[in-house]
């Protein structure tokens, strides 16, 4: 009987902090601007679009479209596409595209550098050889529309040096739709708690994906040097590095011009190894960001353990952990039809369910498999426990 009461005063406490974070982050949806202003054309300040790309072949000739096609001055607006190391085409396409047009470059890394990540490399020399004064980041696999840079552009019009932009899953190949709409609707969440944060002034997470930053900010905050040796976190991390420093004034891109459609996982193992890259993270945040994380894994091991154990004997904790669960799942709905509306993404809620259901196994096992289990990126294997970002 002690031990039930004990894990009914943890499971109160935790399902308290958890409502006061969901109410939090619905207070910073309300908060949002939807809009940036107008622009003139006295207002175009010069842009570098900087992509890494590794063994992306298949996807450059759309992606460089894409960007050749941007609704932006040409002379104010500089292309940088880092060919990492890549074993296929990349580089030759990435060459022949710099021969054809003058405002696209292309940038060669053949090796590693200990203690620098792959991809902030990468990120990196691409920065240094542009010398735009925004920075606009994506990714080889995604498709901008013609008017993302300048959506982005007039962001920072309002005053912002850092924009977290939105990028919604499309699936190059098929899936099951029910899976399709699920994964869809878990990256939307991650989207619907960056902009919450983006409200009152500091996101929690972005995607590299779609993101914007000036110049001088970068090199204020010293670049990727603090975290350079990760192997992810070239958008959260900095991010995060970024608001520490007290340089960075954020926005949250919410025009549906600004939006770049993501490749999703279309494969078990493209999953698998994602979620885990995303998780592994988790040990570089803040320690307060830290603390939080690993409350939110408490309160989800919580129910998991107390809904179970209802298969074998009812008692006051299982029957709590059923209520919590509930609990939990309304309000969740509830703020994500909320930011739904704002993102034009309403469509995904019929997935909430399904979702809700397999949520908390979810974050049970890659919150532990990031901490430990390898993974897989851009045909590279990483080693969790090394910790340098080193492919091994």
């Amino acid at each position: 009987m002690a031990m039930q009461a004990v894990l009914l005063i943890l499971f109160a406490c935790l399902t308290s902090f958890y409502l006061a974070g969901l109410f939090f982050l619905r207070r910073g949806i309300h908060r949002l601007t939807e809009t940036p202003p107008l622009q003139s054309a006295a207002d175009f300040p010069t842009v570098s679009i900087i992509v890494a790309a590794r063994n992306e072949a298949h996807n450059l000739p759309h992606m460089l479209d894409c960007l050749r096609n941007q609704d932006y001055p040409r002379d104010r607006l500089h292309i940088c596409i880092v060919n990492d190391r890549s074993e296929d085409e990349t580089a030759a396409i990435l060459d022949k595209a710099a021969r054809q047009f003058p405002n696209i470059q292309a940038v060669h890394i053949r090796d590693t550098l200990p203690d620098f990540a792959p991809k902030k490399r990468a990120l990196d020399a691409g920065i240094r050889a542009t010398d735009g004064e925004l920075l606009l980041f994506t990714d080889a696999d995604c498709r901008p529309g013609k008017r993302w840079v300048q959506s982005m552009v007039g962001y920072f019009g309002m005053g912002a040096n850092f924009v977290v932009g939105y990028s919604p899953y499309f699936f190059p190949r098929s899936i099951p739709g029910l899976l399709a709409g699920m994964l869809a609707l878990d990256n939307f969440s991650l989207a619907a708690v960056a902009a919450a944060g983006a409200g009152w002034g500091r996101p929690l997470t972005c995607t590299g994906t779609n993101l914007a930053y000036r110049r001088d900010l970068y090199e204020r905050v010293g670049g990727f040097s603090a975290i350079g040796r990760w192997i992810s976190g070239d958008d959260d991390l900095f991010l995060h590095l970024a608001a520490d420093s007290g340089y960075a004034r954020f926005a949250y891109a919410l025009d549906p011009d600004s939006f770049v459609p993501a490749a999703g996982p279309v494969t078990w193992r493209q999953f698998w190894n994602q979620r885990i890259r995303y998780a592994s993270k988790s040990r570089r945040y803040r320690p307060h960001m830290t603390a939080a994380l690993a409350a939110v894994y408490l309160f989800n091991l919580l129910i998991v353990s107390g809904t179970l154990s209802l298969l074998w004997t009812p008692s006051q904790f299982g029957f709590a952990a059923v209520a919590g669960w509930l609990l939990k799942a309304g309000l969740e709905y509830h703020f994500l039809k909320q930011t739904a509306r704002l993102f034009r993404e309403q469509r995904l809620l019929k997935y909430f369910l399904p979702t809700q259901l397999v949520h908390p196994l979810y974050i049970l096992l890659f919150g532990f498999l990031g901490l430990f289990a390898r993974f897989e990126w851009k045909g590279d294997r990483f080693q969790k426990t090394g910790n340098t970002g080193q492919p091994v």
